[in-house]
């Protein structure tokens, strides 16, 4: 009986996100854009007093200077925390986060080539392996239990208040520094905190360590048609947090960060569909699960599972998400790390089939400490990548180019459950339109052209026509590569 309900609650879901993904809602004002890129965004903010107050705090927990709190950071106390603070980053920096960023790009260095959104489901506050991982997303999307929190201006604090909040804060990050991960029961405890409320200081102390600047913050939460909505500040049921945009040092682009505390059990998610609609509402995405506590093994998880197997074509995860056997039947799968059994504590997911294939593979240590099984010094990493996501360009009844080499460059500009009639008047005045085929949906492309550079133009004139989000893509021997 469950199971019949579950799907027919999905079939019920995939109708109305085809038919309804681009309904607007008289409040439209209030509405942000899921799928924005805002590297379109031309404002940049070059001084500090350009900045809204999140950039202020965060550089305040990064031990950074910051006029307006000049009398809390001339104290000893808090000489003494930012040298901590920065010594702490230091620490993590060079022990994990190089060592994962080497490993990356030596290993899976196509996963990040092409996808513009992250989606991190369990994460928490775990920006930190986020942007390890994945440095070069426009969009991160983070989800967990813990309560978002509020600003929590340092100059409206007493002097023992600040010392509190500094020392929780970096007292939060005991585990994420020694084996990759934050804990979930001790967040709920170090968030019961006056000040130290919730995940935006860790997502703040992160951004400001990695020397980003905060241009927007804003309260959210996703509504009934899985719109991101600016909060009224009315209580909400719907999944709810904050939108942070910023820029990174050094780079024009505006990125995002969206914050979302919410359950993701059957209970929760059954019957409603605005999670399914928000996820859908992403293009050229990918999911990364981390330290998940085998949720996605168990039946009361089931919903989110068939979520992220069935539209997202890249998963990067370590051996607590997917069941290794699960993702197999969908995804190939590269597996990275050693691995004999989970820790006692989850000794039931034990997965037989993972260690026997490491062992053939002879697979080696990994360079850095992440997830659970790094207490008993093991780590794995599962690379998944949707079979057959690189299929046969097709290009019947569409102008088709006379270059026929190995390796072609293309701007891929939309993303259709239908196939468009080559006369549609979207396509006007765009060169060499082709498509092919991915995970049931059609990805259009334009040009056809010899090298990258020579995209660049093709590039421009897609965009101006509407297709904001467009990007070069590759081709080799009539398949996308990465």
């Amino acid at each position: 009986m469950k199971k019949n309900t579950l799907l027919t609650i999905f079939i019920i879901s995939s109708f109305f996100i085809c038919c309804n993904n681009n309904t607007k809602s008289d409040a439209e004002n209030l509405f942000i854009d899921n799928n924005q890129q805002d590297s379109t965004s031309e404002t940049i903010y070059l001084n500090q007093s350009e900045l809204p107050p999140a950039n202020d705090v965060a550089r305040f927990l990064a031990g950074k200077s910051v006029d307006k709190f000049s009398n809390q950071q001339s104290t000893a106390f808090y000489q003494d925390y930012a040298i901590k603070a920065q010594q702490q980053w230091a620490d993590l920096k060079s022990k994990t986060l190089e060592p994962i960023k080497e490993w990356c790009n030596n290993n899976i260095p196509d996963f990040s080539n092409d996808t513009t959104t992250l989606f991190y489901p369990f994460g928490g506050p775990d920006l930190v392996f986020a942007f390890a991982f994945f440095p070069n997303e426009t969009n991160y999307i983070l989800q967990g239990l813990e309560n978002p929190g509020s600003l929590t201006m340092p100059d409206q604090l007493t002097e023992q208040q600040t010392r509190e909040y500094l020392d929780s804060l970096l007292y939060s990050y005991r585990y994420i520094n020694k084996y990759g991960f934050f804990v979930a029961s001790h967040m709920r405890d170090d968030f019961k905190n006056i000040t130290l409320n919730g995940t935006i200081h860790l997502i703040l102390y992160t951004l400001a360590m990695e020397n980003c600047l905060i241009t927007s913050y804003q309260d959210v939460y996703i509504n009934e048609k899985g719109v991101l909505t600016v909060s009224d500040g009315k209580p909400v049921k719907h999944p709810y947090g904050y939108k942070i945009t910023f820029v990174k040092d050094g780079e024009s682009k505006q990125r995002s960060i969206v914050y979302l505390r919410m359950d993701s059990s059957n209970p929760s998610l059954s019957g409603k569909f605005e999670f399914p609609f928000f996820v859908n509402s992403y293009k050229n995405k990918i999911c990364y699960l981390k330290s998940a506590s085998y949720l996605l093994q168990g039946g009361e998880f089931s919903i989110i599972q068939k979520i992220i197997t069935e539209q997202f074509d890249r998963i990067l995860q370590d051996e607590s998400g997917l069941a290794y056997a699960r993702v197999k039947k969908d995804f190939d799968v590269s597996i990275f790390g050693t691995y004999t059994r989970p820790m006692k504590v989850f000794s039931y997911f034990k997965q037989e089939d993972l260690k026997r294939d490491l062992q053939l593979k002879n697979s080696k240590p990994l360079p850095f400490k992440i997830g659970y099984a790094s207490q008993i010094n093991e780590s794995v990493l599962m690379a998944c990548t949707r079979k057959g996501i690189y299929p046969t360009s097709n290009s019947n009844n569409y102008a088709q180019s006379d270059i026929n080499q190995d390796t072609i460059y293309k701007v891929q500009f939309k993303v259709s459950w239908n196939i468009i009639s080559p006369t549609d008047p979207m396509l006007e005045g765009i060169p060499d339109v082709d498509y092919y085929t991915d995970n049931s949906s059609y990805k259009y492309t334009a040009g056809c052209k010899k090298s990258e550079a020579e995209c660049a133009q093709i590039l421009q004139l897609v965009r101006s026509k509407g297709f904001s989000d467009a990007f070069i893509v590759k081709f080799a021997n009539g398949k996308r590569i990465r």
